[in-house]
Order: C-alpha cells, then sequence, then structure tokens
C-alpha cells in the first residue's frame, strides 16, 4: 500500500486560514505592546523634564522658567544659530541634550518615540535646520487674559520688550493636581524654535489624540502637510504635574468642552489651571 505523502489542498487552505487568523489576533497585540513601551519612553521623558524644571526653580528663588525667553530671532540662514530661546534651552544645563539647531534628531529625551511628524522650518524641506524634536508643550500663564492663559510659564512680552513672569512654586496652591505639561506633537515644534504651546489654552481639546490630527495644509509652500495632534499611545495620553508626577489618562479628561464651540466651558474643574479658582480636583 502506497503511504500519502503530501497536504491536500484543503489542508493547506485550512492551515493558512488558521495561520491568518492568528496574525490577525497577534498584530494587534504586539502594536499595542510596542505602543506600550514607546509610552514608558515618554513618562521616563516627562519626568526627567519636571525633574530639571524643579531644579530650576530651586536654583532661582522658586521662580518658574519662561516658556519664551525674548523676542524671535529668526534670520532665515540654515544651520546658523537658534531662532527662538524657550523653556528648553533655560533647562538645558540640567538635561544636557546637545546643540538645539542642525538637521532634525530624534533621539533626545524632548522627543517621544511614537512622534512622528517631520518638523518644517519653512527652510526648503521639512527637517532642515531644526535641531532636536520637541514632542511636548507647557502651559502658558498670562493674567490679563485668565480664560485662556491659565498656566504656569510666562510666554508673552512686555511692549518694551522685557518678558512676562512666569508663576513661583509659591503661587500655585496645588502643584500636585496641577498639569503643566502636556503631549503636542506637530511640525513647529523644535528645539532651534522653543517648545511651542497654545495661545489659547482653552482651545487644545479642539485638537485630536494622535493617531488622528487637524490638518492646516502647507504651510511653508514646500509641499508639507501640517498636521496638530495631542500625543498618545493607544488613545492616551500622559500629562506632567508641576510636583514631578506623570499620569497617563484620556486627554478629554482635562476640563468640560462647550459642544457649541469645542471650547472649554470656563467651568470647574479644569487640570491646567493653576487657581483654586478653577483647578478643584
Amino acid at each position: 500500500m502506497n503511504r500519502r505523502n503530501a497536504f491536500t489542498l484543503i489542508e493547506l487552505l485550512v492551515v493558512i486560514a488558521i495561520i491568518a487568523i492568528l496574525a490577525a489576533i497577534l498584530f494587534p497585540v504586539f502594536a499595542q505592546a510596542r505602543d506600550k513601551a514607546r509610552q514608558t519612553v515618554d513618562i521616563s521623558n516627562q519626568k526627567q523634564i519636571l525633574i530639571a524644571i524643579l531644579a530650576y526653580t530651586q536654583d532661582y528663588d522658586e521662580m518658574l522658567p519662561l516658556g519664551q525667553v525674548g523676542p524671535v530671532h529668526w534670520d532665515g540662514n540654515i544651520n546658523t544659530d537658534a531662532e527662538g530661546d524657550g523653556i528648553n534651552d533655560e533647562i538645558d544645563p540640567y538635561i544636557k541634550a546637545g546643540v538645539p539647531w542642525g538637521p532634525e534628531r530624534k533621539s533626545s529625551i524632548w522627543a517621544d518615540p511614537s512622534d512622528s511628524y517631520q518638523r518644517d522650518d519653512c527652510d526648503g524641506a521639512p527637517g532642515i535646520g531644526v535641531g532636536y524634536d520637541i514632542s511636548y508643550g507647557f502651559t502658558r500663564y498670562d493674567p490679563e487674559q485668565p480664560l485662556r492663559g491659565f498656566g504656569v510659564f510666562g510666554y508673552r512680552l512686555h511692549r518694551d520688550g522685557s518678558d512676562w513672569s512666569s508663576l513661583t512654586l509659591a503661587g500655585v496652591p496645588k502643584p500636585g493636581s496641577t498639569i503643566i505639561m502636556y503631549p503636542w506633537w506637530n511640525p513647529n515644534n523644535y528645539s532651534r524654535f522653543y517648545a511651542t504651546t497654545r495661545y489659547n489654552m482653552g482651545d487644545l481639546l479642539v485638537f485630536p489624540v494622535y493617531p488622528k490630527a487637524l490638518s492646516i495644509g502647507d504651510v511653508c509652500g514646500d509641499g508639507y502637510n501640517w498636521l496638530f495632534s495631542i500625543g498618545g499611545h493607544n488613545g492616551i495620553s500622559d500629562f506632567g504635574f508641576l510636583d514631578g508626577h506623570v499620569k497617563a489618562m484620556p486627554a478629554s479628561r482635562l476640563w468640560n468642552v462647550d459642544p457649541t464651540t469645542g471650547l472649554w466651558n470656563q467651568q470647574p474643574p479644569n487640570m491646567m489651571a493653576w487657581s483654586d479658582q478653577y483647578n478643584t480636583n
């Protein structure tokens, strides 16, 4: 009697179907595990930056660093100098991220490994002269517009060119429940400039959480579409608090949104607001 040594077509198809089913089940699990590992890096990055901010404040009489230092001084030259100084420059002595200009780099603690957006300095092409990527924004303080600038870092200038001060540690009643740092992924956030923020903090939740994005088009005329996202890992974003801890949570928990405008409804609670009036967490 001859023994059959080959699979039949039906048997091969069954094996292929089983492999396809297993792949469909396992690949999303592997992708989630990989993003979870990247989120761990992101949380570590934020903690190091927060520790550097707190170290800075101890050296400067508990005054928080400025979000923007002086006016922007872009000269149109590629890879020559920084075009704006901000919090990333002020706390660099505590971090040592390196030279802030040159070709695009995604390897410093300022970059979330899941942040895939190229930076664009309008110098001919994305990634030219932008330095290391920054994946984080910092809340803005503006006592003249408390419903827009309800954060802690000074970003504006007086008319005489002097800086608008940031808050002090003593000026924030609840550092353990006040978010000062958030994931902010977009082509405009790079070290040759400064860590960008929203000048109207209350519109932050208009922007979707990655991988969704809001497109504002080809800003530089170089063929690159600018996308803006609140950074996220499997739908969860990481937020840094003034006391130095980092918490992973849905961005929608920051505040209540007015359904007609998509903006903060100006009612408590607001987890980014420094004042007891709005930070009731």
